[in-house]
């Protein structure tokens, strides 16, 4: 049976707290759902161990962010936990999106940024899915982040008011995924993705 021609492709956004599971279910969905490819978005932190430039983030340097900001490169931005910025390379979406669904995770600061590019640039509007990954409790979020690697008590801290402030949000998306194993919530986005593209 042939594939069916699309006519239109989807911007998937993953939005949650940090340490929720956005990366893993984005790498997951690229890796077993043919037709997907994952928007790798700028920083400028320091890489974490294991992460590689253009795989995970581009890493950008202060001076870097500076310049394509200021060339209008970025289709969202913005400050993360008051130390770096995170954002969205326009060349990383709209060139793709008219033929190649795409899926990313950012924080809720750029799906709300991304949704108001949306509501004036045809190239993204009614291509937008958001889906908010929910952590199963504060306490198991905690522990995912603190799994990650070293982090004083103050960035804990930081990171846990962020989570609370980002949870009141989840009613706005278009779907909410309550976390559990990886493989449940990998199911659960498997799902989304079903009912999205029985309707387009």
């Amino acid at each position: 049976m042939g594939a069916a021609v699309r006519p239109s492709a989807v911007l998937l956004i993953l939005a949650g707290p940090a340490g929720v599971g956005k990366s893993t279910l984005s790498d997951r969905l690229v890796a077993e759902v043919s037709g997907f490819e994952r928007v790798i978005t700028a920083t400028t932190r320091s890489p974490r161990p294991n992460e590689i430039a253009g795989r995970d983030y581009h890493f950008l340097s202060e001076e870097e962010f500076d310049l394509r900001l200021a060339g209008g490169e970025f289709l969202e931005w913005a400050w993360v936990h008051r130390n770096y910025r995170y954002g969205t390379l326009k060349s990383a979406v709209l060139a793709r999106l008219p033929h190649t669904n795409l899926v990313m995770n950012i924080d809720v600061q750029g799906v709300r940024n991304i949704r108001a590019a949306a509501a004036t640039d045809p190239g993204l509007r009614g291509h937008l899915v958001a889906v908010f990954v929910a952590p199963d409790s504060l306490d198991v979020l905690r522990q995912r982040l603190l799994s990650r690697g070293p982090m004083t008590e103050d960035e804990l801290a930081r990171r846990m008011e962020s989570a609370v402030r980002e949870m009141r949000e989840h009613d706005g998306y278009d779907y909410v995924i309550h976390s559990g194993t990886k493989d449940q919530d990998f199911r659960a986005l498997i799902e989304i993705w079903q009912q999205v593209r029985a309707r387009t």
